[in-house]
């Protein structure tokens, strides 16, 4: 038990990194909802909202419902995936150095992954690899699991305080 305690935020970081690496490493046929999305219910473009935007030269529109709703699960993933990244990251520096450390150290950490993550996407056949990507969702899951870091670290040392005075 004293071995998970210790190690904990260490393995979570390798797992989260090891589901992107094999997330990233499967061709996008495999990996497509839109199928199941048009088996499972139906969308219509009256039922989202009429906001339309280029995101990496491709346009993105409720026009094409099923490729607008994936879109947005893709990206929110990337979101997600990314800030648990970091955070596990922070958590495990935590134990040994500074809440600052910890913090840039998650935050590299996450953020270089992020690089390599899309670089090694690029090689795989029918995926890409994009920037943007980097620099949007990966990096507001990165922002949002830095305040989480911090508002939990400033949460446990408030006990702490409470319960020692």
């Amino acid at each position: 038990m004293i071995f998970l305690q210790k190690w904990l935020w260490l393995l979570l970081a390798l797992l989260m990194m090891t589901i992107l690496y094999f997330s990233s490493n499967t061709p996008y046929q495999n990996q497509d909802v839109k199928p199941l999305f048009r088996d499972w219910i139906t969308i219509s473009q009256d039922d989202l909202p009429q906001i339309e935007f280029s995101y990496d030269g491709a346009h993105v529109t409720p026009s094409e419902p099923y490729n607008y709703v994936e879109f947005f699960i893709r990206k929110s993933a990337h979101v997600v995936s990314f800030g648990l990244l970091a955070f596990f990251w922070m958590m495990f520096f935590k134990r040994k150095y500074s809440t600052r450390v910890s913090l840039l150290g998650g935050i590299v950490l996450a953020f270089l992954y992020a690089l390599f993550d899309e670089f090694h996407q690029s090689m795989i056949p029918n995926r890409t690899g994009h920037l943007i990507d980097v620099l949007i969702p990966d990096t507001l899951g990165i922002v949002i699991a830095s305040f989480t870091f911090l508002i939990v670290t400033w949460s446990i040392k408030k006990v702490r305080a409470e319960k020692s005075s």
